[in-house]
């Protein structure tokens, strides 16, 4: 589609940018005396449905799924946004064959937003009937299927779908038109590489397995990090020290937290490019990655103030915000 094609998505995400959080907004929710307070100011804020719903994972899905409204009332071509679901639609694969294999309802354990019809794929994958999931999703969910049967064992299927979503995103990173989704894309696959190398690393796993758990590298050399990995953490540190995600790296040595939120902030600083871009589905993006960090903030600050965690330990955890 002609970029210009995306003038009224561009506008329509323009004027709800003006409805993102800003910082002296999350920071006052965060000096809220009591989770209590802290409800009443989001409820001022328009956080809150009509009936006064207070659970937290009831005021995250609200805002999920009018994101996702939003996004699929505006977008013109929505193959668009199957780029930007990618990693929770795969996440729900592994959640629906995880839960298949122990007999429970995978509901609670899904993922939003999603391209995916989540009752179709509950169904799907307890029929076994993986021709019947989108393309994408197909061949990977019928070979970790065979792969946890054949071993008994759920890793190697978790293994398989995690390998599969980053070759995917990988994809989507090169067949894009958008430097921004690009950029993010490649990034994305490098940060999750460096997460699934440690936990090799940590639990003494050998070459050949780490090279299949390890997806497409950019700012990364793949056969280098494996390679470190499988010699131990100082040896992945070492090599990780001297790459462009050195940063991100130093912070995981003591924090997956703090890795986890590196990862979010950077993503969004990436996608800060798209404010001065006008036309075309970066701004559609943009927002999604700035919308998607608003609500993982407000999820983290709820669920501190309810726990009773004091105000500075709650700043050190929320993201970093777009406006």
């Amino acid at each position: 589609m002609k970029d210009t094609d995306y003038a009224y998505a561009v506008a329509r995400i323009r004027a709800n940018e003006g409805k993102l959080l800003t910082g002296a907004q999350v920071e006052a929710l965060t000096d809220a005396p009591s989770f209590e307070r802290a409800l009443q100011d989001l409820k001022n804020l328009g956080w809150l449905a009509d009936d006064g719903e207070a659970e937290i994972s009831a005021i995250i899905g609200r805002q999920n799924a009018a994101l996702w409204d939003l996004l699929q009332a505006v977008v013109p071509d929505k193959d668009d946004l199957g780029a930007l679901t990618a990693l929770n639609d795969f996440f729900n694969l592994k959640a629906a064959l995880k839960c298949m294999l122990t007999e429970q309802d995978p509901t609670p354990l899904y993922q939003m937003p999603t391209l995916l019809d989540l009752d179709a794929l509950t169904e799907n994958v307890n029929a076994h009937a993986f021709d019947r999931l989108p393309p994408f999703l197909a061949a990977c969910a019928k070979r970790a299927f065979e792969a946890a049967h054949r071993t008994e064992s759920g890793q190697s299927a978790d293994i398989l779908v995690d390998e599969a979503a980053l070759r995917f995103l990988a994809d989507k990173a090169e067949e894009t038109g958008s430097d921004l989704l690009r950029e993010i894309f490649r990034f994305l696959c490098d940060s999750t590489n460096i997460k699934v190398a440690l936990r090799c690393a940590r639990t003494g796993k050998d070459l050949s397995f780490t090279e299949s758990a390890v997806g497409p590298c950019f700012a990364l050399e793949k056969s280098v990090l494996c390679y470190a990995a499988v010699q131990g953490e100082a040896a992945l540190f070492n090599y990780l020290s001297a790459t462009p995600l050195s940063g991100g790296a130093a912070l995981l040595k003591n924090s997956t937290s703090a890795f986890e939120k590196w990862c979010d902030d950077t993503v969004l600083e990436k996608a800060k490019a798209a404010k001065y871009v006008f036309f075309g589905f970066d701004p559609i993006a943009a927002y999604f990655f700035a919308k998607t960090a608003e609500i993982k903030t407000v999820r983290i600050l709820l669920s501190a103030k309810k726990a009773g965690v004091a105000p500075e330990i709650i700043k050190e955890r929320v993201r970093a915000l777009y406006v």
